[in-house]
């Protein structure tokens, strides 16, 4: 009887195509870098709170990205990891000499599926300017972060 519930579980998982809907992007909000030579931070925690420190100085709060994962067996753990995949962010539409990058994220390392095969992650950061950067441009500046969820 064992091996016949597992194979219907194999089944089961094989035939469902999993999915990772994105709620919200990872914004660390407006900032203002007040000296360029200096090295600054922000973080945005998963919770939602936002801190600097060094030159850096937030005017308006960001906020940390959702993701819902769904589809996927009901009450597993879901171990996630993430890759920056290019930890220097990009104005999006000028070339900057300031450095703007993520140097870390914050998340859980596993969550837990309901009992609908779905589950919430929240992924927090820390950006980091560069010293003798230069000057930064007004506007938007992105990046890539890859997340892997295993079971």
């Amino acid at each position: 009887m064992k091996a016949l519930l597992l194979l219907v579980s194999l089944i089961g998982s094989m035939c469902c195509q999993a999915s990772i809907i994105l709620n919200a992007d990872l914004n660390f909000g407006t900032v203002i870098v007040a000296d360029p030579s200096v090295v600054g931070t922000v973080t945005v925690s998963r919770g939602g709170g936002t801190s600097s420190s060094g030159s850096i100085h937030v005017v308006e709060k960001g906020h940390p990205a959702e993701l819902i994962l769904e589809s996927f067996p009901i009450g597993v753990y879901l171990n996630i990891s993430t890759d920056i995949l290019d930890d220097e962010l990009a104005h999006t539409q000028l070339i900057s000499q300031g450095k703007l990058r993520v140097i870390q994220l914050h998340h859980s390392a596993r969550v837990f599926t309901d009992r609908y095969g779905r589950a919430r992650l929240v992924i927090g950061g820390t950006l980091q300017s560069m010293p003798n950067a230069g000057s930064y441009l007004d506007g938007q500046y992105e990046t890539t972060i890859s997340v892997e969820v295993s079971y």
